[in-house]
C-alpha cells in the first residue's frame, strides 16, 4: 500500500499487539488490535450491575454523552414497547437508535419491544444516562467468588480476566488447554464442564471463544443448564450475531464491529459509533427548520436521523424532544446514518 503513494494512509490490523513495532517498521502509520478491546467491551458488560460507568460512551459536550445500553434479562424495560418504556419522560435521555437480535434500527418504532439483550443507542446528560442505566440492567447482586465464568482464555479471553480482576470481580476461567490462569480444563460444548465451572450460580458468563460454531453450541448448552444466567458473547463474523442471540445469548459483540470502529476513527474526523452502518454524529446549522418544532417537520421520519442537542448562544441544550423549536442561529447535534444525513441537510437547505 506503501508503493501506491506517501500521502495514503496505511492502516494495519494486528491479531497479537505485540507484532505492532514490526508494522510499523513496515511502513504502517496506524496499527490496530482489535482483541484486546473487545475483550474490555465484553467484561464492562458483564461489571455493568456492579460498576457505575456508561458502556461506550462517546462525550459530545462537557457533561452530554452518546453510548450504547443493553437491556438485561430482569430489568425493568425487559418486554416494554418503546412507547411504554417511558425513557425520555423517565430519564430525559433519548433513543437514537436500537439493535435487535443484531439488527439495527433508526429511528426504533414507538410499538417495538424491548427485549432481552436489545442494546439502546442513547443520548444524554450524564445523569440522565446513569438514570437510564438503572432501568435497563438486571436488579443489582451482590458479586460473590466464581459468579463471573470465563469460557476461553485467548487474548480476549485474557483480557476480560484482566478487566474482572481489575473490578475486584471473581471469576472461574475455562479453557480446553490447561494453563496459567485456567481453573477449568475441559470442552465448553460440554455440560459436565461448564457445572465443574459453576455455571448455574453464575451471574453471568461470558464466552470468549474463537470459533463461532463451537460458541453458538456453547450458548446453547450454557442457556440450558443456567437460564437465569447472563450470557455474553464474542464472535468474529457479524453474520454469526443472530444466531447466537437465538441460541440464548443475551449480548454479543462481533470482532468485525470492534476492527472497524478502530479503522474508522483512524481514517474519519467525524466520530464512527458503528462503522457497518456509518451512523455519525454531525453539528450542522438548520435554517430551513428556524421557527418550526422537531414534530411539525418529523424530521425522525423523514431522514431517519435524530437531533439529540442543539448549541444555542454559547450554551448546550439538550431537551430536544419533539416540542422543540429551532431557532436560525441553532447548531443542532445530529445522529444518523451516511444516508439519514444526506436527507436531513436536503431537508433544512
Amino acid at each position: 500500500a506503501r508503493e501506491i503513494g506517501d500521502d495514503v494512509t496505511v492502516i494495519s490490523v494486528v491479531e497479537e499487539p505485540d507484532s505492532e513495532r514490526y508494522h510499523r517498521l513496515a511502513g504502517a502509520d496506524i496499527v490496530v488490535s482489535p482483541r484486546p478491546l473487545l475483550g474490555r467491551s465484553l467484561a464492562s458488560k458483564a461489571t455493568g450491575a456492579v460498576t457505575a460507568g456508561l458502556d461506550d460512551a462517546v462525550e459530545i459536550g462537557d457533561d452530554f454523552e452518546m453510548a450504547e445500553l443493553a437491556v438485561r434479562r430482569g430489568s425493568r424495560l425487559a418486554g416494554a414497547t418503546l412507547a411504554d418504556s417511558g425513557i425520555r419522560e423517565r430519564t430525559g435521555a433519548n433513543v437514537v437508535g436500537a439493535w435487535f437480535d443484531g439488527e439495527f434500527r433508526s429511528p426504533v418504532d414507538p410499538d417495538e419491544r424491548l427485549t432481552d439483550g436489545t442494546v439502546l443507542l442513547v443520548a444524554g446528560e450524564a445523569d440522565q444516562l446513569t438514570a437510564l442505566r438503572s432501568l435497563v440492567r438486571s436488579p443489582v447482586r451482590r458479586v460473590e467468588r466464581g459468579e463471573v465464568v470465563v469460557v476461553g482464555h485467548g487474548e480476549v479471553g485474557r483480557t476480560i480476566a484482566a478487566a474482572l480482576k481489575s473490578a475486584g470481580i471473581e471469576h472461574t476461567i475455562v479453557d480446553v488447554e490447561a494453563g496459567d490462569g485456567v481453573d477449568v480444563v475441559g470442552d465448553a460444548t460440554e455440560p459436565e464442564t461448564l457445572r465443574a465451572a459453576g455455571i448455574g450460580g453464575a451471574r453471568s458468563a461470558i464466552l470468549a471463544l474463537p470459533d463461532d460454531t463451537v460458541a453458538e453450541f456453547a450458548t446453547l448448552v450454557a442457556d440450558d443448564l443456567a437460564p437465569g444466567t447472563e450470557l455474553i458473547a464474542r464472535v468474529e463474523s457479524t453474520d454469526s450475531v443472530t444466531k447466537m442471540y437465538r441460541a440464548g445469548a443475551d449480548y454479543v459483540l462481533a470482532l468485525s464491529r470492534i476492527t472497524g470502529r478502530m479503522v474508522a476513527s483512524g481514517l474519519l474526523d467525524d466520530e464512527v459509533l458503528t462503522p457497518e452502518l456509518q451512523i455519525e454524529l454531525v453539528r450542522t446549522t438548520a435554517p430551513g427548520l428556524a421557527g418550526t418544532s422537531l414534530a411539525d417537520t418529523d424530521v425522525r421520519t423523514r431522514t431517519g436521523c435524530t437531533v439529540v442537542a442543539a448549541e444555542r448562544d454559547g450554551r448546550l441544550l439538550t431537551d430536544v424532544g419533539a416540542d422543540f423549536v429551532v431557532a436560525e442561529d441553532d447548531t443542532l447535534i445530529v445522529a444518523g446514518s451516511d444516508e439519514g444525513i444526506g436527507r436531513f441537510n436536503e431537508l433544512v437547505g
